[in-house]
């Protein structure tokens, strides 16, 4: 789904947002950040040994914003701002992953994604939640959300994440995200870059790719729907966090 768009894809291509140049002056440049060329390789790297569970999360979130607008507009009302995780929050977002909040019949509507996670081992948290920019604050590309453990081996925490990512327009009647770590949720504090792809056609998707650390580490990816641009691509660099 995203390889078309990957495979054309060079550095010299990208937009390049102030934060990420921000981090590699002041935090990275001496201890070796990535180069645009590198974020770029690995992100088509990782895509090319995991098409089946992006593309799979990609399919899900669109067929959620598409058949299950009831469902996307409450996840838009909660009032995600105040950064304190509610019980509705985390009943809503347990329901669309898992199913009934007693644990009974079939998985949620995000099941698909779900199940895709388990069958990778690759990663410990998934989550629900909804673009946003004028609410993080950040100028830019964010989102904020409710992360669950896959094997809930802890409760679930409120996440945030915010970039200086420019030019990405999000649809609120749409608006969904999913994201796929292999950090628990309450291990998310840390700084992140990554690369940000847009598509049209449809329903506007994203697809946004995590790295922290000095090399290229993988944190993850999510997938927005209801987030489009006109396409393109963007380096950016930013925080993802936790609460409630």
């Amino acid at each position: 789904m995203w390889g078309d768009i990957l495979e054309g894809l060079r550095a010299r291509n990208l937009r390049i947002t102030p934060r990420l140049a921000t981090l590699r002056q002041h935090v990275l440049l001496a201890q070796g950040a990535p180069s645009n060329e590198q974020i770029v390789a690995a992100t088509k790297n990782f895509y090319g040994g995991s098409q089946a569970l992006v593309d799979g999360t990609t399919e899900n979130a669109r067929d959620v914003s598409k058949s299950h607008s009831d469902y996307v507009a409450q996840l838009n009302r909660h009032n995600w701002q105040t950064r304190q995780l509610t019980q509705a929050e985390q009943d809503q977002t347990s329901t669309g992953l898992f199913g009934a909040t007693d644990g009974a019949g079939p998985g949620g509507i995000f099941g698909p994604t779900l199940d895709k996670v388990k069958a990778s081992d690759l990663f410990s948290t998934i989550t629900v939640g909804v673009s946003a920019e004028a609410v993080l604050g950040a100028g830019g590309l964010g989102g904020i959300g409710c992360a669950w453990d896959i094997a809930k081996r802890e409760g679930p925490k409120g996440y945030g994440y915010a970039t200086l990512e420019l030019g990405l327009k999000v649809e609120i009647d749409v608006n969904v995200q999913a994201c796929i770590l292999n950090k628990l949720p309450s291990e998310l504090d840390t700084q992140i870059y990554g690369l940000c792809v847009g598509a049209g056609g449809g329903v506007a998707a994203a697809f946004t790719m995590f790295f922290t650390g000095m090399g290229v580490d993988v944190l993850g990816y999510s997938i927005s729907i209801g987030v489009g641009g006109g396409g393109g691509a963007a380096v950016f660099g930013g925080h993802i966090w936790n609460f409630g």
